[in-house]
């Protein structure tokens, strides 16, 4: 039961997105207490529970995929009502621990996570081949969370820059795994950017847009104005590495590298930033 729950929430997934109010909370606050504690369970539980219910509106689709047949409902070791309930009593955990710091404001925030992911995001992946940009749009939430949980000001030009940052990052994302997988979506019945701009083409977006979240990424290091000689050698060498998978994504197509490459690039980004933030 445990594995299947474990599955079923796409924790690793979702631990990785309540890192991101760890980050947001740290380089607006400068340090790391108990006043995160609330936000980041709110966080991590909210992005369990959208991809419990994720999983039940997308069973039958997940079926016809080897990437995802193995998953507890379409697989049979989970049931469709059960599932549904883990996800409701999830998510409605989310919103218990987000109101205590936030209050209403709180959840009308985490309800609309909740109204796109769910209602916008998963049903357009059936129609269109841009609804991956309503999920670019929440990867900014995670962050912005931690970000005024410390207190700090949404409109922060710091904070523009981490957004942006965090938004710009998804699109490769997103676009390297439909590279990957795409005659899998193809054959489950979903439209695929591929399919519209060819492989050729992608890459070639892909590889234009993982260039600009390595500028994204130079900008957010300006707008924290990072002094520390060592922090500075960390980042350009955190730099120079992506730039060079970067520029190998046009000769080997290797995607799931680029995949891996990009997100390390974003992590290792992030845990210098907070390094920075607490300790320089």
């Amino acid at each position: 039961m445990i594995k299947n729950i474990y599955v079923l929430t796409k924790f690793p997934l979702s631990f990785t997105i309540s890192l991101s109010a760890i980050f947001g909370y740290i380089l607006a606050n400068g340090s790391i207490d108990m006043g995160l504690l609330y936000p980041y369970l709110a966080v991590l539980l909210l992005a369990m529970g959208v991809s419990t219910f994720n999983q039940t509106q997308e069973y039958k689709k997940d079926a016809l995929m080897p990437r995802t047949k193995n998953r507890p409902i379409p697989s049979g070791d989970m049931s469709f009502k059960t599932a549904l309930i883990i996800g409701i009593i999830i998510t409605s955990s989310s919103f218990f621990f987000i109101y205590i710091p936030h209050g209403v404001t709180g959840l009308v925030v985490f309800l609309a996570v909740v109204i796109i992911y769910n209602l916008l995001y998963t049903p357009a992946k059936r129609h269109s081949i841009y609804a991956g940009v309503y999920g670019a749009v929440l990867g900014v939430i995670p962050p912005y969370i931690g970000w005024v949980s410390a207190g700090s000001y949404e409109f922060d030009m710091r904070f523009f820059a981490l957004g942006l940052f965090y938004f710009t990052w998804q699109i490769p994302h997103f676009w390297l795994l439909n590279l990957k997988y795409y005659k899998q979506y193809e054959d489950a019945g979903f439209p695929t950017i591929t399919k519209v701009f060819g492989v050729d083409s992608l890459v070639r977006m892909t590889f234009i847009w993982l260039l600009l979240t390595v500028i994204c990424g130079v900008f957010l290091v300006a707008m924290f104005e990072v002094q520390s000689p060592i922090i500075l050698g960390l980042l350009f060498a955190l730099k120079a590495y992506t730039l060079f998978t970067i520029f190998k994504l046009l000769k080997n197509r290797n995607y799931i590298y680029n995949f891996i490459n990009i997100n390390v690039y974003m992590l290792f980004l992030m845990i210098i930033l907070c390094v920075n933030a607490l300790y320089m």
